[in-house]
């Protein structure tokens, strides 16, 4: 009950250390970094396996904010795994059937029903909706409606159904199932 995780993004306007996915093992009164992807790319999502909290994904993104525009993607934009309860992390980004060239933004989910699905939405000019039924291993895309992914940089979330293992929610502008 004492463990905490943290995604963190960092400061939007300049480089920073202070980015990545952090863990707390005494309730938050201390912290170590498990996840650092680099001086820009920040942490912007975080999910367990709901079956074995050992097994979580995280995703990192390369945004860089001015006054006035947004630059979203670039090295350091990734998905990641850990198999032991987020003290390391692989970057499964390369893996078969995922986009190639720049990432933006990603949410990755892990279906409560079949541990083996995991879905995420990808910021990329091949992006969409992508589903894994290994864990992460291989992935197929499943959907590349712009509407899924309007505003990438602002919502790129998705979330499994907590019943039906081929459904999933997907928060952009609208609201998609």
């Amino acid at each position: 009950p004492d463990v905490v995780y943290a995604a963190v993004l960092g400061d939007l306007f300049k480089s920073s250390e202070e980015r990545g996915v952090y863990k707390s093992i005494d309730g938050g009164k201390t912290w170590k970094r498990t996840l650092f992807a680099n001086a820009d790319a920040g942490a912007v999502d975080l999910c367990f396996d709901p079956n074995n909290a050992r097994i979580m994904y995280a995703s990192t993104w390369r945004i860089r904010r001015t006054p006035y525009s947004l630059e979203s993607g670039g090295e350091g934009s990734a998905m990641w795994k850990s198999t032991d309860g987020g003290e390391t992390w692989t970057n499964i980004s390369t893996n078969s059937g995922l986009p190639k060239g720049t990432w933006g933004i990603v949410g990755v989910t892990v279906s409560p029903v079949n541990s083996n699905r995991v879905y995420a939405i990808i910021e990329n000019e091949n992006g969409g909706v992508y589903r894994s039924d290994d864990e992460g291993k291989t992935w197929r895309k499943m959907n590349d409606s712009r509407d899924l992914r309007q505003r990438a940089w602002y919502y790129s979330r998705i979330y499994a159904d907590t019943k039906d293992v081929d459904m999933v929610y997907v928060v952009n502008v609208s609201y998609h199932r």
